[in-house]
């Protein structure tokens, strides 16, 4: 099949429920990081406001991905799927950096961070990407 046999409302669905999961997830991870690490309340990355719209807008961002790689290339399928994982690898990867940097940011005394904390954001990424990478992937066509 070609890249434009997407189907809309099945792929509309499929973006709710991924985006529920992931913000279900990342909700869970925030909840045990406030209990285990104990950061400053002024802790904005667990913040769950903050978590919320930036695990749904991650997810958005993907689906605008995959929805634009499904209309405009004309491939097969399961290479558009390929693709799309390489893609949310190398994004996955590249959302640690700031992570990974937090230790040597201007006020990363004054964060409150932990090498805890900061391996609970990257988990957190983790968690909104896998069913990402796993769901989109399986739209019927």
């Amino acid at each position: 099949m070609n890249g434009t046999s997407l189907k809309w409302g099945a792929f509309a669905k499929t973006v709710g429920w991924v985006a529920v999961l992931s913000v279900i997830g990342n909700a869970i991870l925030t909840w045990i990081g406030w209990r285990v690490s104990n950061p400053p309340a002024t802790f904005g990355p667990y913040s769950y406001s903050a978590v919320v719209w930036l695990t749904v807008l991650g997810v958005l961002a993907a689906a605008a991905v995959y929805a634009a790689m499904r209309m405009w290339y004309k491939k097969d399928v399961a290479v558009i799927n390929r693709a799309f994982i390489i893609i949310s690898v190398i994004a996955l990867v590249a959302s640690f950096i700031p992570d990974i940097m937090i230790p040597w940011s201007t006020d990363a005394d004054q964060v409150g961070w932990t090498y805890g904390i900061i391996g609970n954001l990257m988990l957190m990424h983790v968690v909104a990407a896998v069913p990402v990478m796993y769901y989109f992937t399986r739209v019927t066509e």
